[in-house]
């Protein structure tokens, strides 16, 4: 399987949506999204573009990139 790229994003109290970055390969994009969400409480995930799919997704301050959005 090719590494893709994935890219990051953060979901604001708002439910605006702010591009933060891009990771290439599902573990360097889990990681990122820990590294980000251990910094707020919002919102972070990582998103194929071409397809749309959200392939990680952690909630600020879990620091949990399982994608499954819940706390390890």
């Amino acid at each position: 399987m090719v590494d893709r790229s994935y890219d990051l994003f953060e979901k604001l109290p708002d439910q605006s949506v702010v591009w933060r970055g891009v990771a290439h390969g599902l573990e360097n994009a889990q990681l990122k999204l820990g590294e980000l969400a251990a910094k707020t409480n919002h919102e972070y995930f990582a998103m194929y573009l071409p397809t749309q799919e959200v392939v990680a997704r952690v909630n600020g301050t879990s620091g949990d990139p399982s994608g499954d959005g819940k706390a390890a």
